[in-house]
């Protein structure tokens, strides 16, 4: 990597760490405007070609564990996607999905769909959330009595 000075260098002059004019006019610029994120790293399988230069991301159901629930914002995580990452939740796109109150939410199966291929949890396109409430076991009522 080549440093880029803050004043103005003569041409043909060198400068006081002894790069030469030449060589700080052929340094690749800095890109601008680039949004900063966490990149988390790749992602498992291929992404299916729907063209010449062209990538068609297929999307994929997975289940989604509620680790927090809030008044306006939920964790969840995505253990088929990144199982050490809690994504956040509006909590009202959650009520609003499933159509379940908070109370069920809490105790409830959920799975969503999403980009299997994101790198970012901003990437995800989270869509689709479905909850199912668990099959409480029924207790037995007594012993039965013995003849």
């Amino acid at each position: 990597m080549r440093a880029v000075p803050s004043a103005p260098v003569p041409p043909g002059g060198a400068l006081a760490n002894g790069l030469v004019a030449a060589e700080v006019e052929s340094a690749p610029a800095a890109p601008v405007g680039v949004p900063m994120g966490v990149l988390i790293g790749g992602s498992p399988g291929l992404v299916d070609a729907a063209g010449p230069g062209v990538a068609r991301v297929t999307e994929r159901r997975v289940s989604a564990q509620l680790l927090r629930f809030g008044s306006g914002t939920c964790q969840v995580v995505l253990p088929e996607w990144r199982p050490a990452i809690a994504v956040s939740v509006p909590t009202e796109q959650l009520q609003r999905s499933t159509g379940m109150t908070p109370e069920e939410l809490r105790s409830a199966l959920l799975s969503v769909v999403i980009n299997p291929e994101a790198v970012h949890d901003r990437e995800l396109g989270l869509r689709d959330w479905q909850a199912e409430v668990p099959v409480a076991r029924g207790r037995r009522r007594g012993r039965r009595q013995v003849r």
